[in-house]
């Protein structure tokens, strides 16, 4: 007769084999005197040591590094009745891994060390280990998910700081030369004024109009620079002349300040190559920035030398100088050492920040250099040299105070605006020329056929206008016979003012582009030209 089945010694049996060999941890145990009794197939794989060469072996023996790292303790502590708790944030790993013996990184365990009972005898211990290299991967990459969102937003919160002192800033430099102009507008209008007032008045309009045409170019100008816009037009240029044109423009401010400018020039400085107005700019706006910083009394020196195939421009303060933290800023857009409303100085913090650009867009460098606080600065631009010998191209006459005369001229102003059509009008009549004034494109058309070109030597217009644009105006006038006007030449005057829109206006056929705000001077000498192109 068959005995019966023990079932429950048998799934105790069956589940014990399983833990042996096809459990997801690492199970071993040992008896009291610690020496190992059962190794897992778990373990086998992760520690290297088959079950053959642990089985039998004294546990803190085959692993010392659990009597280096104290855990030897824990097992006593097992032995008298106690469960210990080992986390990979506190132990890193209960058993060393294979992956560690063949060079790669130890891996991630967490583990329990109990004691093993019988009948409520302890006659040895049981160990588990778990692989939690997955949950550390996972608390790791979010770690850095956190880090990353956490930089993301101290990032956006500078960025919008310095928005917010943008446009605190902007706003107090539109304000302020604003404010100068239209209270000495109100004041002109409210009273009659002497000679001397009169003129102080102007002074004063003329000088804060200039601040705003600055402060809105350097802005147009960062925005082109930043979505690639801008274009060099690049010739053979002689930097000393750009220099001196540059300390011609920045003399009356000097003057005015009690700064000295001087000059330290090389001989025979070899020609560049580059862009004339933005180099005119570069060079403008660093003496501009060194004659602004600079208390009366002081000095301004520019230097210009060549070596190692580079020509070299040194700007030389004696003003405040620039603190060792903020030195490696100075060259950032909206950076301002000082963006305090008690601040001592105005500016958007744009004019370093176009000087590093547009050198950099020549292949030059710019670096800054100040022993801090009150020691002024140097700004050193560099700037490759022509390869071989060019010829220097000479830098454009200055406009002169003395306008040309247009008598006899007769213009047809087309311009929608009122007070930039009045302006316009009063600049031409007051050199003498005839003006004929029509508000859209559709009555300039008209004029032209009913006049002919016998009463528009010059067409001077606008290009954004309702309907139909100064482009759409010039695309009709060609298609009028010849003594309707269809061959007299056009000038743009345009607040577009950017280089495309100087080159489209060319390139769609019109004499001259000239950009708002103008000075009459400039325009009258443009029309000038154009009627003596015209003639030749």
């Amino acid at each position: 007769m068959t005995a019966p089945i023990d079932e429950t010694a048998t799934v105790e049996s069956a589940m014990l084999q399983w833990a042996q060999n096809h459990g997801d941890r690492g199970v071993f145990t040992t008896d009291t005197s610690l020496r190992i009794r059962s190794w897992n197939s778990w373990l086998a794989v992760a520690t290297g040591l088959p079950a053959a060469t642990a089985i039998g072996q004294p546990l803190m023996e085959l692993c010392p590094s659990l009597v280096e790292r104290g855990l030897d303790l824990a097992y006593k502590e097992a032995l008298s009745g106690q469960v210990k708790m080992l986390s990979h944030s506190l132990h890193r790993f209960v058993l060393p891994s294979a992956s560690r013996e063949s060079g790669g990184e130890q891996m991630p365990q967490r583990g329990q060390i109990s004691p093993l009972t019988d009948k409520g005898r302890i006659v040895g211990t049981l160990t588990i280990v778990e692989d939690v290299s997955e949950r550390v991967a996972t608390e790791r990459e979010l770690r850095a998910r956190i880090a990353a969102a956490e930089q993301a937003r101290a990032t956006a919160e500078a960025a919008s700081r310095v928005k917010d002192e943008f446009l605190a800033t902007l706003s107090h430099e539109i304000r302020t030369p604003l404010n100068a102009v239209l209270g000495w507008t109100q004041i002109l209008q409210s009273r009659n004024l002497d000679k001397v007032t009169l003129q102080r008045a102007i002074e004063v309009i003329d000088r804060n109009a200039n601040a705003q045409l600055t402060l809105i170019s350097d802005m147009l100008d960062m925005a082109r620079i930043s979505t690639g816009k801008v274009r060099l037009e690049i010739i053979d240029l002689d930097i000393v002349d750009i220099v001196g044109s540059a300390m011609d423009a920045v003399q009356p401010a000097a003057s005015a300040k009690s700064v000295r400018l001087a000059t330290d020039f090389a001989a025979d400085v070899p020609t560049i190559r580059g862009d004339h107005d933005r180099l005119l700019q570069v060079v403008w706006n660093l003496l501009s920035n060194a004659v602004k910083f600079t208390d009366a009394g002081g000095q301004v020196l520019v230097q210009v030398a060549a070596s190692d195939g580079a020509v070299r421009l040194t700007v030389t303060d004696t003003g405040h100088g620039i603190s060792p933290q903020f030195l490696p800023q100075v060259f950032e857009r909206f950076r301002q050492a000082d963006a305090s409303s008690a601040r001592r100085h105005g500016g958007l913090g744009l004019g370093l920040a176009l000087v590093r650009e547009l050198v950099e867009m020549h292949g030059g460098s710019v670096a800054a250099e100040s022993p801090g606080i009150g020691g002024g600065s140097t700004f050193t631009v560099t700037l490759p040299v022509t390869p071989g010998e060019a010829p220097r191209v000479p830098l454009p006459t200055p406009a002169t105070a003395s306008m040309p005369s247009l008598g006899g001229v007769h213009i047809l102003v087309v311009e929608d605006e009122p007070d930039s059509r009045e302006i316009i009008v009063r600049a031409l009549t007051d050199v003498g020329a005839s003006v004929t004034v029509a508000t859209s494109a559709r009555a300039a058309l008209d004029a032209l056929r009913s006049n002919g070109s016998a009463h528009a030597d010059v067409v001077v217009t606008d290009i954004g206008m309702p309907d139909h644009d100064g482009y759409s105006l010039l695309q009709e006038m060609r298609k009028l016979p010849p003594d309707q006007g269809g061959r007299v030449p056009a000038i743009a005057v345009t607040a577009y003012a950017t280089v495309e829109d100087r080159r489209r206006a060319l390139d769609a056929g019109f004499a001259a582009h000239v950009a708002k705000p103008f000075a009459p001077t400039t325009l009258i000498a443009t029309i000038a030209r154009a009627m003596a192109e015209r003639s030749a």
